[in-house]
């Protein structure tokens, strides 16, 4: 998985990738920056990136990073949104899950519209776990590389290992 960086005048913020086709295409195309919109708890920024709608949702979580095809935007859920009828994020539209945010979502709160934002590819990633999920559903893609890596282990004798 790829860690990338979200930087802002105010602060930096990681989030850690998943290795879906969507989100190996936006990697592909950073650095990207431009002004933050903000729609409630979500932010997004207008990339201009065309990637995959594959495996498009509007089931997100707080600290999911979403893409919206429709509108070629990396979109960031810390809370509620105008969709919301709960303490869930819902986008306006649907979108692929590509990653998490590494920090607490209230960290976010703070951050303007119009602020610049700069997405790159984290070049001096330290290995930060991503928060817990809670009950976020596992992308197809994220299923297959468990799937991967249980098959593997278990031709090599070794069997799953205790969590």
């Amino acid at each position: 998985m790829a860690q990338v960086a979200f930087t802002l005048q105010s602060k930096k913020f990681l989030a850690e990738f998943n290795q879906s086709l969507t989100a190996q295409m936006i990697i592909k195309s950073l650095p990207v920056e431009g002004a933050v919109k903000l729609w409630g708890d979500e932010l997004y920024l207008e990339t201009g990136i065309q990637a995959s709608d594959l495996h498009a949702t509007m089931e997100v979580n707080i600290s999911d990073v979403g893409y919206r095809h429709e509108n070629k935007r990396v979109c960031v859920f810390f809370g509620r949104t105008p969709a919301s009828t709960s303490d869930r994020p819902v986008p306006a539209a649907p979108v692929v899950i590509v990653g998490r945010i590494l920090c607490p979502p209230d960290e976010l709160r703070s951050i303007k519209e119009g602020e610049i934002l700069r997405i790159t590819l984290n070049e001096d990633k330290p290995h930060i776990k991503p928060l817990p999920s809670g009950d976020r559903k596992l992308t197809q893609a994220e299923i297959d590389e468990l799937v991967k890596k249980l098959l593997a282990a278990k031709s090599a004798g070794q069997g799953p290992k205790p969590a």
